[in-house]
């Protein structure tokens, strides 16, 4: 669920509530001593509860739906391709290709080859320094 989702939900029920409030004071003719104060009072405090339950269900969800995101890919990976993910992740902020290599001691055709399928499966990104790449998490896998 999007941010943009869960608002068109808020927004869905408050235009709900306020048609049931226009019906019940309407056409329905209120009980006695029911003013179109207490109405909208009424209709007001369902909007705020609502959209509370709205945002607190969002927040849950995205972090919920993120994790596991990761953790499905990360069982993806293969051991060489994890060994390599964490170390990237390990290194902070960004790491060169030519640094990582020597940590790893793997040929550069093999490196290149699970970086390349690291950044295909959208673990990392991966950019041109020099003669190298520097390559960092992207934020999904950051926080691992």
């Amino acid at each position: 669920m999007t941010l943009r989702e869960a608002f068109g939900l808020v927004a869905l029920v408050v235009v709900l509530q306020l048609c049931l409030g226009i019906l019940i004071y309407g056409p329905l003719k209120p009980a006695p001593g029911l003013e179109l104060y207490s109405i909208i009072v009424a209709v007001l405090v369902m909007a705020a509860v609502s959209s509370s339950i709205v945002v607190a269900l969002y927040a849950v969800f995205s972090r919920y739906a993120a994790e596991r995101a990761v953790r499905v890919a990360m069982m993806t990976l293969t051991e060489d391709e994890r060994k390599v993910l964490e170390l990237i992740m390990r290194s902070g902020s960004e790491v060169r290709q030519d640094q990582l290599r020597r940590q790893l001691d793997f040929s550069k055709s093999k490196l290149s080859a699970l970086i390349n399928n690291l950044e295909r499966k959208g673990a990392i990104t991966k950019m041109r320094y020099h003669k190298t790449n520097v390559l960092k998490p992207t934020k999904e896998f950051a926080g691992c």
